[in-house]
C-alpha cells in the first residue's frame, strides 16, 4: 500500500520528530480509513508531513486544530519513517477569513507560498514568526489585503538571501525597470519590520502590480512554480 493511501507520509528524518510543537496547518488531504494527511508548518521542525486519525467533524477540542488556517499545539509521535499526530489543541483559528474573499485569497497565497518554498524538516523560526505576524495583520484589515501579502513575500525573499539590495535593482532583469515610486515602496518594506505595516495602505493599482512582480520574482528565484492562489485573482 502506498504511503498516501495509508494516511501516513514518509519523511527522511521523521524518526527524530516527536513530542509537542506549535504549528499552522497549511494543507489537509483525506486518506483511507478516515485518516488525514496534514502539511504542517511547525515552530520546532519546520515543514513536516504528518498523518492523523483525528476527525475534523468530531466535537472534540482536536477537531478544529487539524483544519487548514488553524494554529495549534500538536503532539507528535514517529517511527519507521512516519510522523503521526496523536492529539491537537487549537490556539487560534483563521477560518473566518473565508467570510471575506480578498482576505481569504491573500491568506491562501501566504500558506501556499510557504508550503512550496520551505524545505522539509528544516526549522525556520524567523519565517514562522513572520507568517504569524502577517496573518494577524490580515485579520485586522478590512481592505488593502494585497499589501500584507507583499510584505510577507518581500521579507521571505530577504530571509532567503535571494533579494538584492536596492542599489542593485538596476542589475536585475525583473527589477531594473521599476519607477522611483515603486522602488521607494520596496525600500520601505525592506527596511521596516512587518509590525509597522499595520496601517500601511498602498494604492491598490500599485500594490497589485508590485505584488504580481514580486510573485514572479519568487517563482523564479525560489523555484516554487506557479501558485494556484494567484490564478484566481491577482
Amino acid at each position: 500500500m502506498r504511503a498516501a493511501d495509508s494516511g501516513k507520509r514518509k519523511t527522511g528524518g521523521a524518526d527524530m520528530i516527536c513530542g509537542e510543537c506549535e504549528g499552522i496547518v497549511i494543507r489537509q488531504t483525506k486518506a483511507l480509513k478516515g485518516r488525514r494527511l496534514l502539511l504542517l508548518f511547525s515552530d520546532a521542525y519546520g515543514k513536516i508531513g504528518a498523518g492523523t486519525s483525528i476527525s475534523e467533524r468530531s466535537k472534540s477540542k482536536s477537531a478544529l486544530a487539524v483544519r487548514p488556517f488553524t494554529r495549534g499545539r500538536y503532539q507528535l509521535a514517529s517511527g519507521r519513517g512516519y510522523v503521526n499526530i496523536t492529539s491537537a489543541e487549537t490556539i487560534q483559528s483563521y477560518y473566518n477569513f473565508g467570510e471575506n474573499y480578498g482576505k481569504f485569497l491573500n491568506a491562501s497565497l501566504l500558506l501556499e507560498f510557504t508550503g512550496k518554498f520551505l524545505p522539509e524538516e528544516v526549522p525556520a523560526p524567523d519565517v514562522y514568526a513572520l507568517l504569524l505576524t502577517c496573518l494577524d495583520l490580515l485579520g485586522k484589515r478590512k481592505r488593502g489585503f494585497d499589501t500584507i501579502s507583499l510584505v510577507y513575500l518581500v521579507k521571505v525573499l530577504q530571509l532567503s538571501g535571494v533579494f538584492p539590495e536596492a542599489e542593485n535593482f538596476r542589475h536585475d532583469e525583473l527589477l531594473s525597470g521599476l519607477g522611483f515610486d515603486i522602488v521607494n515602496i520596496l525600500v520601505y518594506l525592506m527596511e521596516n519590520p512587518p509590525e509597522r505595516m499595520e496601517r500601511l495602505m498602498l494604492d491598490e493599482d500599485k500594490s497589485a502590480r508590485l505584488l504580481r512582480l514580486i510573485i514572479q520574482y519568487a517563482e523564479q528565484h525560489l523555484d516554487v512554480g506557479p501558485l494556484k492562489s494567484v490564478a484566481y485573482d491577482h
